[in-house]
């Protein structure tokens, strides 16, 4: 497929995907909100949902990576996943059905987002002329317009609304995947057969990898924290879910920039990923104490805009230093193991952790604990930047 062509239509299936994200992961925490949920029993669900993606997310990259079966595991996972916010704003509030629900969508859309990513790296692996960084880019210009357009339809309608508009998308990202390749099979890069338990063992001693991990795990439990947490805050301060719905589109507007100029930013900078995932968990950092400190419902708001060098950078460099640190034959399974343990298994002691001390200590002190963990997770990011720039030049 050409070049142009391939851009195009992934930039519109990171636009779809984003569409269904905002709609149903983006607004558990206000649904939780409005069945009356206190702020422990919020953390408590949360937590759950991240616990089911951390167990799902390495095999859906095994699936990928043995079977390339993308746009099935993608159209399929997220057809379930409307099922599931089907049941949380029909289940009437019920903590069991309610439970369920979250799980389902953080096993399914939220792992689908990743798995698409996965998709991106098998194929620019595999030779493809996919600019991941542009693309990338529709999904936070989408999220954009969603956010603020959804936030009001919330306030009038309330959250039913989005289960109509979830099939819409679906069949139009029925039309976009189907006409997008699948990655090459793993053999075509390795004749060794793809395994779980090989690819566990590829990676095993990978300690540039295992350290980045351990830095986003501490990160993540910044950014999970911020994630549950950041429209309760909206909320309490005096906010409505339109409120939130601004907050959202503040957020994906501002990654814009970044996200369409982060090769050139990178080939200007001559940096790896690393230094730049360093410097995006400064900002994480930066964004829970300042959310921290804030003492208006402008302050929170402006916020949002962290975004832009927080996850707008992360996300990009995180694919490239997949690239740079993974063989090829289990990039996919690298990538999202690393997400399940970092980012999963970090939401997870995020959501719990922020659930408590929200709960006994308040959401400023909260924020202050996650922000400190943050800048040691940056910390630990450039000591990953330097055992990768020895191994290098060894």
């Amino acid at each position: 497929m050409p070049a142009k062509a391939l851009n195009r239509r992934f930039f519109l299936l990171q636009a779809i995907m984003m569409l269904i994200d905002c709609i149903t992961v983006a607004y558990i925490s206000p649904i939780l909100v409005s069945f009356g949920y206190s702020k422990l029993q919020i953390g408590q669900v949360m937590t759950l949902g991240a616990l089911a993606a951390t167990l799902a997310r390495p095999l859906w990259g095994f699936l990928n990576d043995r079977f390339s079966c993308a746009k099935q595991v993608t159209l399929g996972g997220t057809a379930v996943g409307f099922d599931c916010y089907f049941l949380l704003t029909w289940g009437g509030g019920q903590m069991g059905l309610t439970t369920i629900a979250v799980m389902g969508l953080y096993i399914t859309v939220v792992c689908m987002m990743n798995f698409v990513d996965s998709w991106a790296l098998r194929l620019i692996n595999g030779g493809a002329s996919l600019n991941y960084g542009a693309t990338r880019a529709g999904g936070s210009l989408s999220y954009a317009l969603g956010a603020a357009i959804f936030g009001m339809v919330v306030s009038r309608w309330g959250f039913r609304p989005g289960n109509v508009a979830l099939w819409v998308l679906w069949i139009l990202m029925c039309v976009v995947a189907l006409s997008l390749p699948n990655p090459p099979p793993a053999s075509h890069l390795d004749q060794k057969p793809v395994t779980l338990l090989q690819g566990f063992r590829t990676l095993r001693s990978n300690r540039v990898y295992w350290v980045m991990l351990a830095a986003l795990f501490l990160c993540t439990l910044a950014s999970g924290s911020m994630e549950s947490f950041y429209s309760v805050l909206i909320l309490s301060a005096g906010g409505t879910e339109q409120h939130v719905g601004f907050a959202l589109f503040l957020q994906a507007t501002s990654e814009l920039p970044v996200m369409f100029g982060y090769s050139r930013l990178r080939s200007r900078l001559h940096l790896s990923a690393a230094p730049l995932m360093a410097v995006s968990m400064l900002c994480y950092a930066l964004k829970a104490l300042t959310l921290a400190s804030a003492g208006s419902l402008n302050i929170i708001l402006v916020a949002a805009l962290f975004q832009a060098l927080s996850f707008a950078l992360f996300t990009p460099a995180c694919v490239d230093f997949m690239l740079e640190t993974v063989p090829g034959e289990y990039l996919a399974m690298g990538h999202l193991l690393f997400l399940a343990i970092g980012q999963g298994i970090g939401a997870v002691a995020g959501n719990a952790l922020s659930g408590i001390l929200s709960e006994y200590l308040g959401m400023a002190w909260m924020f202050r604990t996650v922000g400190f963990l943050a800048l040691l997770a940056s910390v630990l990011a450039c000591c990953s930047a330097k055992m990768l720039k020895r191994r290098n030049f060894s």
